[in-house]
């Protein structure tokens, strides 16, 4: 196992910088995703790590040994690519054996070690067989097998599973965290998935304009976003503008109505705050039961999703809040048109500057 080390890095392609003083400092056998639009600089950070780019400042330390300046072959990782880059003349075995018979391993620990890791990857009986007689997640399953054969102090991976189906991508995320948790493997996953990235990881560093704005657990990501940018990016949000009028209390003048959360705020009176609330923690409120904060509206849509049934209600006078709630045989149906009242927990409200 390993930890990763990278402080204060810059990237910059002429006038144009990229990554911007970046730091992360990974733990051994951690599993973090680098998490952002196109073109926050997340696969620029994992080229860094990798060595195919060179940083214009900063470091970068693999068991606290600093790489910088050392080639991608000097650097004991292991990478999985988007695209598989299995070399079509060889065979699936001829392809994990490649970075081994490299590394000068001998010949009978290369055998051994390229059925080890078939094997783990469920592949075991098609060492035989050419990348071209193999589904696009087998494919990508001998280039894990060739990433990990070997044994990297740290594995990087870009974008793996954006060239599957989506049954495949979801079986194969869990496999790759079951082999990386079983072999302990620092590990660094860059994606623009957010869904992938919150199932996968211990950490998630959310990233925007080359920049970290948020790292941590999914939970802290989603529940407790540390930016507009985080909020806002992450998962489905409503979003209710209004103007801090008591920081003592928490209240909130909104276009929907006054809002108590009930907990000081460390902003003065008449700072103009955004309340956002996750379609999940509203919810339909009884005739004449009460909920912490409660709004009146119209429902204007209601859209079926399977498992959940997300419908939008227009708050009179102010906006339009969405919720989301289980497909449950709960009784009258709700139709466009219809008044209704819901509900939040004061606590479930996260406000933002």
């Amino acid at each position: 196992m390993s930890n990763l080390t990278i402080s204060a890095v810059n990237k910059s392609f002429g006038a144009n910088t990229v990554v911007k003083d970046f730091h992360l400092s990974m733990r051994d056998g951690e599993f973090i995703s680098l998490l952002g639009p196109s073109g926050c600089g997340k696969t620029t950070v994992l080229r860094m790590v990798a060595g195919f780019e060179v940083p214009s400042a900063g470091t970068i330390a693999i068991d606290g040994q600093d790489v910088t300046a050392l080639r991608p072959n000097q650097r004991a990782i292991g990478m999985m690519f988007q695209s598989y880059a299995l070399f079509p003349n060889l065979t699936v075995a001829g392809n994990v054996a490649f970075g081994l018979k490299v590394a000068g391993m001998p010949r009978a620990d290369v055998t051994r070690r390229v059925d080890e890791m078939l094997a783990m990857v469920g592949l075991a009986g098609f060492g035989g067989r050419y990348p071209f007689q193999l589904s696009g997640g087998q494919q990508q399953r001998v280039a894990l097998a060739r990433a990990i054969a070997p044994r990297p102090k740290v594995l990087l991976l870009d974008e793996p599973l954006s060239a599957l189906d989506a049954k495949i991508r979801v079986s194969l995320r869990g496999e790759i965290r079951a082999i990386q948790r079983e072999l302990g493997i620092t590990t660094l996953f860059v994606t623009h998935d957010q869904e992938e990235a919150m199932a996968m990881s211990d950490r998630v560093v959310v990233m925007t304009g080359g920049r970290a704005d948020q790292v941590g657990t999914p939970d802290e990501i989603y529940n407790q976003p540390a930016t507009r940018f985080v909020a806002e990016f992450i998962g489905a949000l409503n979003l209710l503008p209004g103007r801090l009028h008591n920081p003592a209390t928490g209240e909130i003048a909104t276009a929907a109505g006054a809002v108590a959360l009930g907990r000081p705020i460390r902003q003065p009176a008449g700072a103009d705050v955004s309340l956002a609330i996750r379609p999940e923690m509203l919810r339909l409120l009884a005739p004449g039961e009460a909920e912490g904060v409660t709004f009146a509206g119209r429902l204007i849509a209601r859209d079926f999703l399977g498992a959940i049934i997300r419908l939008k209600v227009q708050i009179a006078d102010g906006p339009t809040l969405v919720i989301d709630c289980f497909n449950r045989d709960s009784g009258a149906i709700l139709y466009p048109g219809q008044d209704i009242r819901i509900g939040v927990r004061p606590e479930e409200l996260v406000l933002l500057d």
